[in-house]
């Protein structure tokens, strides 16, 4: 399905993410797709051609991009729109910062639970989501940008002095398409533990318990 034959169904539609910026690895990376519209059959034609769909209404766009929700922001500054206009100003928040912090346990956990069912995309996907969520949120206390694009990413994470062979070795994998192991996916663990809580156990302490 062209995404242009729904262009009659809404106001604004387009792709987002790595997809927008060439960036995308086929079989690893998801193809988001937005839709501005209130019309939700849109959701499901999205979703049934196999597009990740993010599909809102006007107004809920606009309370996203009021609240300084980073979605309003990745739909801005890294989408590619196929019609319609995107007429919204992102107004950075506290709730930025904030909501990059807690997608970092949320996609370590994906990416664990997605080893133990041996999804080996999603285990890999959301490592790198979830170290991605650490660059983003530490450049986000000091600056009004997000880091988006690959290159992006990786001097912000030599600029904020993180564990960047960690995230160089994500890239890797996902270049490569190979399949992350459960060290490196506890090696990532004990990393983003520095930072951030973690409310569950590590896939190694899960394993042999605590020492």
């Amino acid at each position: 399905m062209e995404l242009s034959s729904l262009c009659n169904k809404v106001k604004a539609l387009g792709y987002f993410g790595s997809f927008a910026r060439d960036e995308y690895v086929e079989g690893i990376s998801d193809v988001n797709v937005f839709a501005i519209t209130s019309d939700k059959s849109v959701l499901l034609e999205l979703a049934s051609e196999g597009y990740s769909p993010l599909v809102v209404s006007e107004e809920e766009l606009q309370g996203m991009c009021r609240e300084g929700d980073p979605i309003c922001y990745y739909l801005l500054m890294d989408s590619k729109v196929v019609c319609g206009d995107l007429k919204a100003n992102f107004v950075k928040t506290p709730y930025t910062c904030e909501r990059l912090r807690k997608q970092i346990p949320s996609f370590l956990k994906m990416s664990i639970e997605g080893y133990k069912r041996g999804d080996e995309v999603s285990a890999l996907n959301n490592a790198y989501k979830s170290f991605r969520s650490l660059i983003q949120w530490k450049k986000c206390l000091v600056s009004d940008n997000i880091p988006l694009s690959r290159a992006d990413l990786e001097e912000s994470c030599r600029e904020l002095g993180l564990e960047c062979d960690v995230f160089e070795d994500l890239l890797r994998l996902r270049d490569t398409k190979t399949p992350i192991t459960i060290w490196s996916i506890n090696k990532l663990y004990n990393v983003l533990k520095k930072y951030v809580e973690l409310p569950f156990p590590s896939p190694a302490e899960e394993a042999f318990g605590k020492r």
